[in-house]
């Protein structure tokens, strides 16, 4: 016996448990601190035992070691009493609630120092470490170690992501009941699950309670009431394990900076609402796109296959009726019956009616727009969205795709494509910040012939429509996204200065060979995010912003790794030494690539390709928006950017493998109605906004003759803002005009 005791004394690990700190795991949050996303399968939160409510720690003691404060590391009373009660147990059949022996500092022991095996050497091991380390560590670190380390079901490791786990609320915010309950779980979770047996939890929970009141850590009156009570627990919450395009962007952001840290607590910038909205309305816009082109292909025969898809914003329903003038169908895991309008349900080219496509019993994607049900099916067609806060860069929303799980390739990032027309504002910006040209200048929209160099034909560009429109005012041609004036401009700045002016604001994120004509009618590609965050600068007054999606990161320690801070201040920290008190000043941290004014005055432009130019669809909506649509040769890559006072938005459509989209289809037939969407539903949920465009100062308002530029208070008029320099010039040239008429 002595041999074996000290060979097994020789195999044992060291007992220092000062060093050990349970796993913690990377929480990525929303804006809100909403938890988003948990990386990997283990859910934990480490609380200091001073942190830890008293209530669970007199359950978990009344559950598992009621002896724990005052024995040694193990118990031998406690030993005797569960051998005499199993062995009652198991010859009256009367009970399953077997009693354990080991203490709490053997169970530590057994999840942190040694293996689960169920072996006699096992045994004495734990019993010997145990004894160590009774003998060495206060009980306080011993039952916060336990506390934080064991496991409870549902993913939980340590009593702090238990609670929040099965009952949706903070360890601090339980009741005594919802304390034995979790109490209970260590035993065995799968047990005392209530979906599978119920009583078998209700039983064990109150067996806790009994204890805790034997013990009198609660009253008789209170065991009464909280045995009564039900086990009322939130539902699995199992889309916080499922990575999407947002996570994987963070989490990239995070690895880049090569932080030696094991686990963070991220707060991102995501506002979860428009994340959402932002989803549904990519994949609702795009499925009603593809009823114009793909014949119907999204019947399933069997349940088990649709369910293996995960779409959250569609529901699967049932064909259950077919008659000649409708459709039936019954929502899954719902006793709801929806009716299919025939006319909204067209397919393919043909447009084949859903009595045609559709077969009694099939199950089907569907969903819901406008209170009207839609038959889906899942996309050959691709698209993104990202939304920026454009006064600090923030990412509220971004959504690399039509589905992650089939392709977690991130298309607001990865994915570079031709803006096509969606670089022009770019361009106007700089001419108007030369001077060169003013907001009605008039321009000959007409034919160009450009030589690209030896070998190359000569270019002979030519407008959307095919046609020329005779004179045009710079507003008008930026309104009407016309590709002829555009080169004009461009070419009266030259290449040179166009180009530098978009190194000036990072519009391209790579390097590009951008010194060609081409160039102008953007067939350089650039991703939406570039695109996108570049559009900021008509919003913020002219400056520039780095995207960024993390707003804090805090390492498992309490340490602060990330904190953005957009503007900074001076003299706003002061003491009672200094001699006096200078008013702050704040200042932003970012450099202005426009003035205020030029900022504006596009801004202002891009509201009137809302109200009179390529998107004009979207006028009929009471809000503040300006947009600029983005269409490539034969249509292969669609954009829209929309503006309002809060954001700005991107939207990309296109195939992963460039093709045409459809024959004339544009950035406002395809691109624009996602964000109609978009902004439509976040209208729903922001009804009493009184968002506006902010005018800076130094801009003169005057009434703008809309064809031909003519300051007057004539017909045919619109607003339109100068600055003060920009009428002096007006003026000169009024008075030039007026002289060579005279003479």
């Amino acid at each position: 016996m002595v041999i074996y005791l000290w060979n097994i004394q020789q195999e044992l690990p060291d007992h220092n448990i000062s060093q050990y700190f349970p796993n913690e795991i990377t929480k990525i949050y929303d804006e809100k601190y909403e938890l988003m996303y948990h990386v990997g399968s283990r859910d934990r939160f480490y609380l200091d035992f001073k942190d830890i409510p008293k209530n669970m720690i007199n359950a978990i003691i009344s559950a598992e070691d009621k002896t724990f404060f005052q024995h040694q590391g193990f118990d031998i009373k406690g030993i005797a009493n569960a051998f005499i009660i199993n062995v009652k147990n198991i010859y009256s059949q009367n009970s399953n609630n077997y009693v354990g022996a080991s203490t709490i500092t053997q169970q530590l022991v057994k999840n942190i120092l040694l293996s689960r095996d169920q072996t006699i050497s096992r045994k004495i091991k734990e019993l010997i470490l145990s004894l160590r380390i009774e003998q060495e560590y206060p009980k306080e670190f011993i039952i916060e170690l336990y506390l934080n380390e064991i496991y409870f079901g549902r993913r939980s490791y340590g009593v702090a992501s238990a609670s929040f786990n099965y009952f949706n609320k903070s360890i601090f915010d339980l009741d005594i009941h919802e304390y034995a309950y979790l109490a209970a779980l260590p035993k065995g979770p799968n047990n005392y699950d209530p979906d599978k047996n119920y009583k078998r939890a209700f039983d064990r929970r109150n067996y806790v309670l009994k204890q805790m009141e034997i013990n009198q850590f609660i009253t008789p009156d209170q065991y009464s009431y909280y045995s009564n009570l039900k086990i009322e627990l939130t539902k699995k919450n199992i889309k916080k394990y499922k990575s999407d395009y947002k996570t994987d962007f963070i989490l990239n952001s995070i690895n880049s900076n090569s932080f030696n840290k094991n686990a963070f607590y991220i707060q991102s910038t995501i506002d979860q609402n428009l994340q959402k909205i932002s989803e549904k309305s990519l994949i609702d816009n795009l499925a009603l796109l593809e009823k114009k082109y793909r014949n119907w292909d999204g019947s399933y025969k069997n349940l088990e296959d649709i369910l293996k898809i995960d779409n959250e914003h569609w529901q699967i329903a049932k064909v259950v009726n077919k008659k000649s003038s409708l459709v039936q169908l019954s929502i899954i895991n719902s006793s709801e019956l929806i009716t299919l309008n025939k006319d909204n349900n067209l397919y393919g080219p043909r447009k084949v009616s859903p009595n045609t496509y559709l077969n009694l019993n099939d199950y089907i994607f569907v969903t819901n727009i406008d209170n009207s049900f839609y038959a889906v099916q899942l996309h050959e067609i691709n698209g993104s969205v990202v939304i920026i806060d454009p006064f600090n860069g923030d990412i509220v929303s971004m959504v690399g795709g039509v589905n992650y799980n089939i392709s977690n390739f991130n298309r607001v990032t990865q994915a570079y494509r031709q803006p096509g027309s969606s670089i022009k504002p770019f361009i106007y910006a700089k001419a108007l910040e030369t001077g060169k040209h003013l907001p009605n200048t008039l321009i000959l929209d007409s034919n160009i012939l450009l030589d690209q160099g030896n070998n190359l034909p000569v270019w002979v560009p030519k407008n959307y429509s095919n046609k020329s429109y005779g004179e045009l005012t710079f507003r008008r041609a930026l309104e009407t996204s016309n590709n002829l004036v555009t080169l004009k401009i461009g070419l009266d700045l030259g290449l040179n200065s166009v180009n530098e002016f978009l190194d000036k604001i990072n519009f391209y994120d790579k390097n590009t060979n951008t010194d060609v004509y081409s160039t102008l009618l953007g067939a350089v590609e650039n991703n939406l995010l570039n695109l996108t965050k570049s559009y900021s600068i008509f919003l913020n007054g002219g400056y520039i912003v780095e995207p960024s999606i993390i707003k804090k990161v805090v390492s498992n320690e309490g340490e602060l790794i990330i904190n953005n801070d957009y503007f900074k201040c001076k003299y706003c920290s002061f003491s009672y030494e200094d001699r006096s008190y200078r008013r702050p000043i704040i200042e932003s941290q970012k450099d202005k690539v426009i003035s205020p004014q030029t900022s504006f005055q596009i801004l202002n432009i891009l509201e009137g390709a809302v109200k009179r130019g390529t998107g004009k669809s979207l006028s009929e909506i009471n809000y503040p928006i300006a947009g600029k649509t983005g269409t490539t040769n034969e249509s292969k890559d669609l954009w829209f950017f929309g503006l309002t006072p809060r954001y700005v938005i991107g939207v990309y459509v296109g195939y992963d493998t460039p093709k045409s989209i459809g024959f004339r289809e544009t950035g406002s037939s395809v691109a624009l109605p996602i964000f109609k969407s978009i902004i439509e539903n976040y209208l729903l949920h922001n009804k009493n906004t009184n968002d506006k465009f902010v005018v800076p100062s130094n801009l003169i308002v005057k009434k703008v003759n809309k064809d031909n530029g003519e300051i007057s208070d004539g017909q045919n008029t619109i607003i339109d803002y100068f600055t003060k320099e920009q009428l002096e010039i007006i003026d000169e040239i009024n008075k030039i005009e007026s002289i060579g008429g005279i003479n």
